[in-house]
């Protein structure tokens, strides 16, 4: 989202005027997700993509005529005719985009249809304050008027402060900053439809048009720190970083942690391990692997992070390792097992992973899997289940099961 909005601002500070496009809905199955954006240039010079194929070329055309009028569309792309060797990009689902001009227009260059002419900031002004929300990491959401006699209005909301904007919907606007606000708390797009707002007919009488607000949260690049820069992290490094994950690369050997190895991270620090992992700043959008080179070193960053407020803490060893090292902190610690069950540990998903490459896609697609809500099952859940029934029975020892031949798989090599 961010390199989508720092080409918007690039071509912003041009004086240029294009379109941009976003999926606001989707049924069935679609090739992109709500949220996803492209920008349409005049000149076919486009950024992003919405999907590909003729569903992406019926927007780009919608986003030409946007970019003449000034008037916000919504497309809805249909996917679900039936598939044959004449057919193109057929998913199986629908899904509706939303295209708005943006460029450097002030209220009196706004077309004055749909009361577009109230518009007084720039939208200019909402990109760049857009990207200064998401390089600070703070939430932050954009709420857009989709239809109604007020399309295309839209306002920048915090959690914390005044929005930036105004949707032009009189009583119902502090009800609808309050929506946009405890949607961005979930942190999770969404279409908000509302039964009316007060519009006028063609003969002057005032009627409830009904209406929808589309809510954008500004998902931040989640972060990843990789506690331990050995033959696991470097392509776990760059197999998060094509995902989109913004890395973090930490070992206490300088020959190991350097940049040279790890060409695709934000930054690697060489430094000490349980030190530096406490300082670090850390939100929900962090996710942490623990693949050090012993787990000593494992289990200290470990402490360090278990109630921290983060996405995934995910650590590496077999499940005879994870057992030990568990029972280990509960009886010489004294700390709650039911603490533990936070911990992706054995970590990654069951694909009997061997190499280090292999591991690492393991461990990627279960960070994915934590990010996206998915459905997979962890190597972890059946640990997690074994302990949970464990505490129901109020049984004194740890149910230790050895290693199944997936998990032995996946974490034999940090071994």
């Amino acid at each position: 989202m961010e390199s989508i909005y720092d080409r918007l601002s690039e071509l912003i500070e041009a004086d240029e005027t294009v379109a941009v496009a976003t999926i606001i809905d989707v049924k069935g199955s679609v090739p992109r997700e709500v949220g996803a954006k492209m920008i349409i240039h005049p000149l076919g010079r486009h950024v992003g993509t919405v999907g590909g194929g003729c569903g992406e070329a019926d927007v780009i055309k919608a986003a030409l005529d946007v970019i003449q009028t000034g008037e916000p569309a919504t497309v809805r792309v249909d996917l679900t005719e039936d598939i044959s060797m004449q057919s193109l990009g057929v998913c199986g689902g629908i899904m509706d985009v939303f295209v708005e001009r943006v460029g450097v227009e002030t209220k009196d260059q706004r077309p004055r249809t749909n009361n577009s002419s109230s518009f007084v900031i720039r939208h200019s002004s909402f990109v760049s304050v857009l990207l200064a929300s998401i390089r600070t990491r703070e939430p932050v959401a954009l709420a857009t008027v989709i239809d109604g006699p007020h399309a295309g209005r839209e306002a920048v909301v915090w959690l914390d402060k005044p929005p930036l904007g105004a949707l032009g919907l009189g009583d119902l606007e502090s009800r609808i900053v309050a929506d946009a606000q405890e949607v961005l708390r979930g942190r999770q797009h969404r279409l908000l439809r509302y039964t009316g707002v007060r519009g006028q007919e063609a003969g002057g009488e005032s009627t409830e048009q009904p209406f929808s607000v589309f809510v954008e949260v500004q998902r931040r690049a989640p972060e990843l720190l990789i506690v331990g820069a050995g033959h696991i992290a470097v392509p776990l490094a760059q197999f998060a970083g094509i995902c989109d994950f913004s890395v973090t690369v930490l070992d206490d050997r300088p020959s190991f942690a350097n940049q040279a190895r790890f060409p695709t991270a934000r930054q690697v620090i060489a430094a000490p391990l349980r030190e530096t992992v406490r300082e670090l700043p850390m939100d929900a959008d962090t996710f942490i692997v623990l693949v050090t080179r012993g787990h000593s070193h494992d289990v200290e960053c470990l402490l360090e992070v278990l109630d921290r407020p983060v996405a995934y803490i995910g650590m590496i060893g077999s499940q005879r390792r994870v057992d030990a090292v568990f029972e280990l902190l509960e009886t010489e610690m004294g700390i709650d097992p039911a603490r533990f069950d936070r911990i992706y540990a054995p970590i990654g998903i069951a694909i009997g992973a061997r190499t280090p490459a292999e591991i690492a896609v393991c461990i990627t697609a279960e960070m994915i899997n934590v990010l996206r809500g998915g459905p997979a099952v962890s190597i972890s859940d059946r640990r997690r289940e074994r302990n949970r029934r464990r505490r129901t029975r109020g049984a004194g020892e740890w149910e230790n099961s050895g290693s199944t031949n997936s998990e032995s798989a996946n974490q034999r090599i940090s071994e």
